[in-house]
């Protein structure tokens, strides 16, 4: 078994170009797949154990329209089944560098493989690709199990709820507080409903910049939630979830599935109205969609560890926690490093004085360049 970072395999002396096919061991091939056109992709990683909405097309055609990203999929084929794949998506910013992230704007993208042994060889060649292509690292969202030993770069912790019972005994499983605020919620004349329609997913957004300022956070351009709801919402891949009192919009979420997996991914109020509860409503109907139409389990994203108030929100709905690593391999140091501490907030009180206008144009701006 290869040791990482010490020695970069040199089996391959090609150039890759998407659906670019090599050999790679005596039954397997090698290929640098664009899931994008490739006609079968989501057919074959749906098979794989441990795959995500993550994996799939429909993602990777939200970052490839909303950023220009470049997708390297490396992958291992016996046959027509994958054996290992490590998706990649190329990032190039003036600003910030180059390099191979798995997979930008993405909670957790585990790399998949039947053993270690064609992880290795997986990992071999995209570093040897990323020398080549002159990137900075390679980021991994994911891979502790197949890392033994590394360091990682971040850790985060995510919370997931298995969903596959009835809606009485979900309910029971929420702590006193989650189901209390529930009740609020419809006491206080709350209604909540899922809907794909791209008007109710720019209502959505328009909770989504609020909140974005209230953080001091620049939001996402509009044009990403377009190719969300292109590639993902229009696709029978996700929803949005809307809560409204008196007619008003005053909280909401969006959500994707895959398989019999769902993920809680963006989430906004209006701060006015948080005394109502209505996010917690909002995530009791996306809860109830999803255990009536089968699924297993919801994800509720990624958190930072010291956001306590988040994960404690996200605690409240029985949601098991657990670690989730990130890993940054820097190519000039030939090894995995860790992430210096993060100093937050020194935007904030800017974005959070700055017109929502022109804070969405800073938004549009900067956000391809931090994949």
């Amino acid at each position: 078994m290869p040791l990482y970072g010490a020695m970069i395999s040199t089996r391959l002396g090609l150039s890759f170009t998407a659906h670019c096919i090599v050999p790679f061991t005596a039954s397997d091939t090698m290929e640098l797949i664009d899931p994008i056109v490739c006609p079968d992709w989501d057919e074959m990683i749906a098979s794989c154990p441990g795959h995500t909405f993550f994996h799939s097309s429909n993602w990777a055609g939200v970052l490839m329209d909303s950023y220009l990203y470049k997708p390297l999929y490396f992958t291992s084929r016996e046959g027509s089944k994958i054996s290992a794949t490590v998706p990649i998506m190329e990032v190039k910013s003036l600003l910030t560098g180059k390099r191979g992230v798995s997979i930008p704007f993405t909670d957790r993208c585990e790399p998949i493989s039947v053993d270690e042994k064609h992880f290795s060889s997986i990992l071999d060649e995209i570093m040897r690709y990323g020398i080549k292509a002159g990137w900075k690292y390679i980021e991994l969202r994911g891979g502790a199990s197949r890392l033994n030993g590394a360091v990682p770069y971040k850790t985060y912790v995510r919370h997931v709820l298995g969903i596959d019972c009835e809606e009485k005994l979900l309910f029971e499983g929420f702590k006193p507080a989650t189901r209390r605020n529930i009740r609020k919620a419809v006491d206080s004349g709350v209604q909540a409903f899922v809907s794909g329609s791209i008007t109710d997913l720019h209502t959505y957004y328009g909770l989504h910049c609020q909140t974005h300022k209230r953080h001091g956070v620049p939001p996402q351009p509009w044009s990403f939630f377009e190719a969300v709801h292109k590639n993902v919402i229009g696709k029978g891949r996700g929803f949005t979830v809307l809560a409204t009192c008196q007619g008003r919009p005053i909280s909401g979420a969006v959500y994707f599935y895959s398989g019999k997996k769902a993920i809680y991914k963006y989430g906004a109020s209006d701060l006015n109205y948080q005394r109502f509860r209505a996010a917690n409503l909002v995530m009791w109907e996306a809860i109830r969609w999803f255990s009536k139409n089968g699924f297993d389990e919801l994800c509720f994203g990624r958190t930072d560890p010291e956001n306590v108030g988040l994960i404690h929100f996200k605690g409240g709905w029985g949601a098991q926690e657990e670690p989730l690593y990130y890993y940054r391999y820097d190519l000039k140091r030939s090894a995995f490093v860790k992430g210096a501490r993060e100093i937050s907030g020194l935007g904030g009180p800017i974005f959070r004085r700055m017109p929502l206008p022109l804070l969405r144009i800073v938004g549009e701006m900067l956000y391809g360049h931090m994949g």
